[in-house]
Protein backbone atom coordinates (compact mmCIF):
# COMPACT_ATOMS: atom_id res chain seq x y z
CA UNK A 1 0.00 0.00 0.00
CA UNK A 2 1.09 3.40 -1.22
CA UNK A 3 0.61 6.96 -0.15
CA UNK A 4 -1.52 7.09 -3.32
CA UNK A 5 -3.64 3.86 -1.31
CA UNK A 6 -4.19 5.57 1.62
CA UNK A 7 -5.22 8.88 0.60
CA UNK A 8 -8.26 7.62 -1.00
CA UNK A 9 -8.34 5.12 1.68
CA UNK A 10 -8.72 8.49 3.76
CA UNK A 11 -11.35 9.78 1.54
CA UNK A 12 -13.32 7.02 1.79
CA UNK A 13 -13.67 7.26 5.41
CA UNK A 14 -14.42 10.70 5.46
CA UNK A 15 -17.50 9.67 3.16
CA UNK A 16 -17.76 6.20 1.46
CA UNK A 17 -20.26 7.33 -0.68
CA UNK A 18 -18.21 10.70 -2.47
CA UNK A 19 -17.85 9.20 -5.94
CA UNK A 20 -14.80 8.89 -7.36
CA UNK A 21 -14.61 11.03 -9.43
CA UNK A 22 -14.53 13.58 -6.54
CA UNK A 23 -11.99 11.46 -4.81
CA UNK A 24 -9.88 11.37 -8.01
CA UNK A 25 -10.11 15.63 -8.23
CA UNK A 26 -9.38 15.83 -4.65
CA UNK A 27 -6.21 13.99 -4.65
CA UNK A 28 -5.23 14.91 -8.31
CA UNK A 29 -5.77 11.69 -10.21
CA UNK A 30 -7.66 9.76 -12.93
CA UNK A 31 -11.29 8.79 -11.77
CA UNK A 32 -9.46 4.99 -13.58
CA UNK A 33 -6.89 5.15 -11.02
CA UNK A 34 -9.28 5.62 -8.39
CA UNK A 35 -11.55 2.75 -9.60
CA UNK A 36 -8.48 0.66 -10.04
CA UNK A 37 -7.00 1.26 -6.79
CA UNK A 38 -10.83 0.64 -5.18
CA UNK A 39 -11.27 -2.84 -6.69
CA UNK A 40 -7.53 -4.03 -6.09
CA UNK A 41 -7.72 -3.14 -2.09
CA UNK A 42 -10.84 -4.62 -2.00
CA UNK A 43 -9.80 -8.15 -3.76
CA UNK A 44 -7.02 -7.70 -1.05
CA UNK A 45 -9.18 -7.09 1.81
CA UNK A 46 -8.63 -4.12 2.74
CA UNK A 47 -11.65 -2.47 1.72
CA UNK A 48 -14.24 -4.89 3.68
CA UNK A 49 -17.11 -2.67 2.41
CA UNK A 50 -19.03 0.28 3.49
CA UNK A 51 -21.73 0.79 6.28
CA UNK A 52 -23.77 3.61 7.72
CA UNK A 53 -22.59 5.00 10.91
CA UNK A 54 -25.09 4.88 13.86
CA UNK A 55 -25.21 6.92 16.78
CA UNK A 56 -26.95 3.77 18.68
CA UNK A 57 -27.39 5.42 21.99
CA UNK A 58 -29.75 7.58 20.46
CA UNK A 59 -31.89 4.43 18.97
CA UNK A 60 -31.60 3.12 22.52
CA UNK A 61 -29.01 1.15 22.28
CA UNK A 62 -26.87 0.08 25.42
CA UNK A 63 -23.24 -1.19 24.46
CA UNK A 64 -22.18 -4.25 26.30
CA UNK A 65 -18.29 -5.07 26.66
CA UNK A 66 -17.78 -8.52 28.02
CA UNK A 67 -14.57 -10.24 28.91
CA UNK A 68 -14.05 -13.67 28.47
CA UNK A 69 -12.11 -16.84 29.37
CA UNK A 70 -11.52 -20.07 27.51
CA UNK A 71 -11.19 -23.19 28.91
CA UNK A 72 -7.52 -24.35 28.36
CA UNK A 73 -8.47 -27.52 26.44
CA UNK A 74 -10.53 -25.26 23.84
CA UNK A 75 -9.40 -23.06 20.81
CA UNK A 76 -9.51 -19.70 21.59
CA UNK A 77 -10.10 -19.18 17.84
CA UNK A 78 -13.50 -21.86 17.65
CA UNK A 79 -14.97 -19.93 20.66
CA UNK A 80 -14.66 -16.69 19.20
CA UNK A 81 -15.94 -17.61 16.13
CA UNK A 82 -18.90 -18.79 17.92
CA UNK A 83 -18.89 -15.44 19.66
CA UNK A 84 -18.92 -13.80 16.67
CA UNK A 85 -22.35 -15.65 15.37
CA UNK A 86 -23.98 -14.00 17.93
CA UNK A 87 -26.16 -11.05 16.38
CA UNK A 88 -25.65 -8.75 18.94
CA UNK A 89 -21.94 -8.52 18.47
CA UNK A 90 -20.15 -5.98 16.83
CA UNK A 91 -16.47 -6.99 17.45
CA UNK A 92 -15.09 -10.33 18.83
CA UNK A 93 -11.34 -9.56 19.89
CA UNK A 94 -8.14 -12.15 21.00
CA UNK A 95 -6.47 -10.37 24.14
CA UNK A 96 -3.93 -10.22 26.29
CA UNK A 97 -4.25 -10.02 29.63
CA UNK A 98 -6.33 -12.59 32.12
CA UNK A 99 -8.89 -13.16 29.85
CA UNK A 100 -8.55 -14.28 26.12
CA UNK A 101 -11.31 -12.70 24.36
CA UNK A 102 -13.04 -9.16 24.33
CA UNK A 103 -16.31 -9.00 22.94
CA UNK A 104 -18.41 -5.67 22.03
CA UNK A 105 -21.91 -6.05 21.85
CA UNK A 106 -25.06 -3.78 21.26
CA UNK A 107 -28.29 -4.47 22.35
CA UNK A 108 -31.68 -2.96 22.74
CA UNK A 109 -32.04 -2.00 26.06
CA UNK A 110 -30.67 -3.61 29.25
CA UNK A 111 -32.91 -6.72 29.75
CA UNK A 112 -31.38 -7.85 26.09
CA UNK A 113 -27.80 -7.41 27.81
CA UNK A 114 -28.80 -10.01 30.47
CA UNK A 115 -29.59 -12.59 27.69
CA UNK A 116 -26.65 -11.64 26.02
CA UNK A 117 -24.33 -12.55 28.64
CA UNK A 118 -25.95 -15.56 28.84
CA UNK A 119 -25.89 -16.86 25.46
CA UNK A 120 -22.07 -16.12 26.15
CA UNK A 121 -21.89 -18.30 29.02
CA UNK A 122 -23.35 -21.02 27.79
CA UNK A 123 -20.87 -21.69 24.62
CA UNK A 124 -19.01 -24.82 25.02
CA UNK A 125 -15.54 -23.72 26.12
CA UNK A 126 -16.04 -20.98 27.86
CA UNK A 127 -14.94 -20.74 31.41
CA UNK A 128 -15.68 -17.50 32.42
CA UNK A 129 -17.57 -14.09 31.66
CA UNK A 130 -17.26 -11.05 33.18
CA UNK A 131 -19.29 -8.07 31.33
CA UNK A 132 -19.84 -4.54 31.73
CA UNK A 133 -22.52 -2.11 30.53
CA UNK A 134 -21.31 1.07 29.31
CA UNK A 135 -22.83 4.60 30.62
CA UNK A 136 -21.42 6.78 28.29
CA UNK A 137 -19.86 6.47 25.05
CA UNK A 138 -17.42 9.52 24.51
CA UNK A 139 -16.09 8.39 21.65
CA UNK A 140 -16.62 6.03 18.84
CA UNK A 141 -15.92 5.40 15.49
CA UNK A 142 -13.85 2.86 13.11
CA UNK A 143 -11.50 5.63 11.19
CA UNK A 144 -8.18 5.15 11.66
CA UNK A 145 -5.14 7.77 10.82
CA UNK A 146 -3.49 6.09 7.72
Amino acid sequence: MDNLDKRILEELQLDSRKSFTKIAQRIGVSTATVSDRVKKLTEKGVICGYTTTLNTSEIGMVTLISKIKIKQEHSIEEVGKEMAKIEASCCVHHVTGDFDLLVISKCIGHGKCGSIIEKLKELAGVERVDSELVLKTLKEELKVKL
